[in-house]
């Protein structure tokens, strides 16, 4: 399967790589021309390393090749063969002719190559006495075999050595550019490494060589979902239904693409069919909780969501106690340790203080395990005061029982009305220090426009500075920069330090961020952990979404059950930021406006 983020859904990329034709099918073979006189008149035979006659046998016969090599001159005696393979040739005594018959060739064999004519025998005489002349038996050298070279790339490509089997792809294309197979498995390749525009390209030219390829046309829509062409991509999916409607993991596939255009019924159906059909991959449970916890069924949704254990990228911690199953604990101690990314922690840290619809009132002690730059803010919190807050790494206590902290939800039963939504539950350090120099007199808005680079999903919830810039021209506001990471170098690359002060690089962690947001009027963000910490505060916060969101954000609504204080900006058509910045544009004017009366 696709590498795959805790908090992303993938697809499953048909064919198969371990598929030695690449696409599920079986190449059409190309047939060599047959030879006749005229055609064999003259012709050289392939530069050869030649043993001395052994036993009289039937006349050899030349197997395939592809590439011409080096010739030299035959005798008269033998009819000059076509240009074959550079290859190591064997001798073999003339004899009569015998009638030839093809051999049906082996899969991943290459196309047959007809047979040289040899003279007719004839009684010696003293003239033509000699040594009978030996007829070339080839063996084609691999490098100069699409077909050898097309099961070294798919071993390379099941082993994770993607630059070699990328090699090896382009040298099957280079000897022979309609081999469709390898333009189908480089496109795989290719979209697996992020090259997504020449992934599509290279499926289509595979497509446009065997039309009929259903798993081909599904990659194809793989591809075009991944850079947002999800029209078209639902298209290249049905297509690969019409054609093979029995494949398992289309359905997936087109599961995936239909749940990403909104259709969340036709989703469910289509992950329903390929488990009827016998998809049972581990991914396959998975999505089916993101797609009923994007459709707010949250009982049934964090129920399906334990599947994630099963997912290889997902790892089980603290195996050494038992699971903690929801019953009091009766003075003993629970551990909770944080499984995700921080935005995760910051958003489900809430269960572990809240007394009616969280553990607090399980009647034991609670131990958090959090990332390490969370550990000051929430130790400062108030309403952390009665848990034992530990960052990763440092020696837990001894514990009785532990849960993960996103089973917490499952456990406690929660539904879209029961959302534990009181905020702010997260405070920063009462002796955090404000930022120095922002004007009280003027607005004060706090920008963080990239998440962290390795997450899944970041080529679509990330945007880039230049569209954020598009709001920099507006009266009486002062813009600073919460972001962290390498995009805090755009700031110096557009030259918008005047316009942007940047505070984000010198935060050491979640308080000193919190700090700031504090100060701030209206944080404006991305789907990134920023957004929950100004969410967890209860500060007003603009979060804009991709068109296909996280799940957590659900659809179809402009608030979020998690955080009162939040107002989601989404894209209203896959990739298009620009619309959404012009909507959070004229909603600033509207908020100077009210802030100026």
């Amino acid at each position: 399967m696709d590498d795959k983020d805790a908090t992303q859904g993938g697809e499953t990329q048909t064919p198969s790589t371990a598929d030695p034709n690449g696409t599920g099918g079986t190449e059409t073979d190309r047939a060599s021309p047959p030879a006749s006189q005229s055609a064999l008149k003259a012709r050289p035979v392939a530069k050869a390393i030649v043993k001395k006659p052994g036993a009289r046998t039937g006349g050899a016969r030349i197997q395939p090749a592809k590439v011409v090599a080096k010739a030299i001159p035959v005798k008269k005696a033998v009819a000059k063969a076509r240009p074959v393979a550079k290859a190591i040739v064997k001798a073999a005594p003339k004899k009569v002719p015998v009638p030839q018959q093809s051999a049906p060739e082996q899969p991943g064999a290459a196309p047959a190559v007809p047979e040289p004519a040899s003279a007719p025998a004839t009684a010696p005489t003293e003239k033509s006495a000699r040594p009978p002349q030996p007829v070339a038996q080839v063996v084609a050298r691999p490098e100069a075999d699409p077909q050898l070279l097309m099961r070294r790339a798919l071993r390379a490509h099941g082993e994770g050595k993607l630059d070699e089997a990328s090699d090896l792809y382009g040298r099957i294309l280079s000897i022979d550019p309609e081999f469709a197979p390898a333009w189908i498995n480089l496109g795989v390749l290719l979209r697996r490494i992020g090259k997504l525009n020449s992934a599509v390209t290279c499926l289509k030219r595979g497509i446009a060589l065997k039309p009929n390829d259903g798993p081909a046309w599904s990659n194809l829509g793989n591809a075009l979902r991944a850079v947002n062409r999800l029209d078209d991509a639902i298209a290249a999916q049905r297509r690969a239904l019409d054609l093979s409607s029995d494949v398992a993991r289309i359905h997936y596939n087109y599961g995936l693409t239909v749940r990403d255009k909104g259709d969340l019924t036709e989703a469910g159906n289509a992950i329903r069919r390929a488990s009827l059909l016998g998809y049972d991959a581990p991914e396959l449970p998975w999505d089916q909780s993101l797609t009923q916890l994007l459709s707010g069924n949250l009982a049934q949704g964090f129920q399906t969501y334990e599947s994630r254990w099963k997912l290889p990228e997902i790892k089980r911690l603290h195996t050494n106690a038992p699971d903690w199953d929801g019953a009091p604990l009766d003075g003993k101690t629970l551990l909770v340790w944080a499984e995700q990314g921080m935005g995760d922690t910051l958003q489900f840290c809430r269960y572990v203080i809240d007394s009616s619809d969280g553990i607090a009132g399980a009647g034991g002690k609670i131990v958090l395990e959090v990332q390490a730059p969370l550990a000051r803010i929430l130790q400062r919190s108030p309403e952390f005061s009665k848990v034992t807050v530990i960052p990763r790494g440092t020696r837990l206590p001894k514990f009785d029982f532990q849960v993960p902290l996103l089973s917490l939800p499952r456990l406690l039963g929660t539904t879209l009305d029961s959302i534990p939504d009181h905020c702010p539950y997260i405070l920063p350090p009462p002796d955090a220090e404000k930022p120095a120099g922002l004007h009280p007199e003027r607005m004060k808005v706090g920008l963080c426009w990239a998440g962290k680079p390795s997450h899944k999903n970041d080529r679509n919830r990330s945007v880039s500075l230049e569209e954020c810039a598009t709001l920099f021209d507006l009266p009486k506001t002062d813009f600073v920069s919460l972001q962290k990471g390498p995009a805090v170098q755009d700031i110096a690359n557009l030259s918008l330090g005047p316009l942007l002060r940047d505070l984000g690089s010198g935060f050491r962690d979640f308080a000193d961020t919190a700090a700031a947001i504090r100060a701030l009027d209206l944080v404006i963000t991305v789907d990134t952990s920023v957004a929950h910490l100004a969410g967890a505060m209860a500060r007003p916060v603009w979060v804009l979404l991709p068109y296909a969101p996280d799940w957590r954000w659900m659809l179809h609504r402009d608030d979020s059950p998690w955080y009162p204080s939040m107002t989601l900006f989404r894209q209203t058509s896959p990739g298009d930021w620009s619309e959404v910045f012009s909507r959070v544009r004229h909603a600033l004017i509207r908020k100077l406006r009210m802030a100026n009366r």
